[in-house]
């Protein structure tokens, strides 16, 4: 059986983050960055996850670069995962190591979107100093855009959206971050490859993203926190369960969710794919 999670507001929270109902002084720090605790997970979540870990093979999966996520010593000193999928996808970890088979597939797998050159080019001519701060080519991967998320202009993103799709490129905006990913990048087919290499019969994921459609899709049972993208997208639709909760309160709700799964018999399940078919 695989647990696989997105991390950043689905398990792990930064101060503006964590909900009304939670003190930072009460939390665990899980990341250090610049000599200073920047994100946090609250002792329950620790604690369940903990005791899912037991009988499941947790997999973080982020789209983080690899050098982001190693920022998150808690998950790594504490949890030791042997896999980790990072990139949205372009990089599945082996024991804190890039898998070489997997990087060859990534690499065919982006022949198909148009080349990243491009896709920048087009974004610049929506592009603003008044809305976006900067942007790097993230593990020369995907784009990550840090923008003001109030002077961003919708219309114009939404026309950039479309035009991406016959790029075979996509956009997710997350709080104050944007993100251009091309089709062949995602969290699921990073989740699946694992599953494959592990042999797994049952998957459980977490996420609250757009990013994160794929790797709910790929899994038997998926819940999503009450917030985000996806809550936001799908709420009236019928196609997710949801948690309780929202903030850090959604990670205590979703572990312990799925361990309720994870102790049920196997049954024949519906993915989240299926229901829209």
């Amino acid at each position: 059986m695989i647990f696989a999670s997105d991390l950043d507001r689905t398990l792990i929270y930064s101060k503006k983050a964590i909900g009304e109902a939670f003190e930072a002084s009460e939390l665990i720090p899980v990341e250090l960055y610049q000599g200073e605790h920047i994100s946090f997970m609250s002792p329950e979540t620790a604690r369940l996850l903990a005791e899912l870990s037991k009988t499941a093979l947790f997999v973080p999966v982020t789209t983080r670069t690899i050098e982001q996520y190693e920022r998150i010593f808690y998950i790594r000193e504490t949890f030791k995962p042997q896999y980790a999928v990072t990139s949205n996808g372009g990089n599945v970890l082996v024991n804190g190591v890039p898998d070489p088979d997997w990087q060859l597939h990534v690499n065919r797998a982006l022949e198909s979107s148009e080349e990243a050159g491009k896709v920048i080019e087009a974004f610049d001519r929506i592009s603003s100093p008044d809305w976006v701060k900067s942007y790097r080519h993230s593990d020369s991967l995907f784009y990550s855009i840090i923008l003001d998320r109030e002077k961003m202009p919708l219309d114009q993103v939404e026309d950039f959206r479309k035009e991406l799709a016959g790029m075979k490129w996509n956009v997710s905006v997350q709080g104050r971050k944007m993100y251009l990913v091309p089709d062949g990048v995602s969290k699921g087919a990073g989740l699946l490859y694992v599953k494959e290499q592990v042999g797994a019969s049952r998957i459980a994921a977490s996420g609250d993203s757009l990013l994160d459609e794929s790797l709910l899709q790929a899994a038997d049972y998926a819940i999503v926190p009450r917030h985000g993208e996806i809550y936001a997208s799908y709420m009236e639709a019928g196609l997710y369960t949801f948690t309780e909760r929202d903030g850090m309160g959604a990670a205590e709700d979703l572990i312990a969710k799925i361990a309720e799964w994870f102790a049920l018999p196997p049954v024949d399940v519906v993915s989240p794919a299926e229901k829209t078919d």
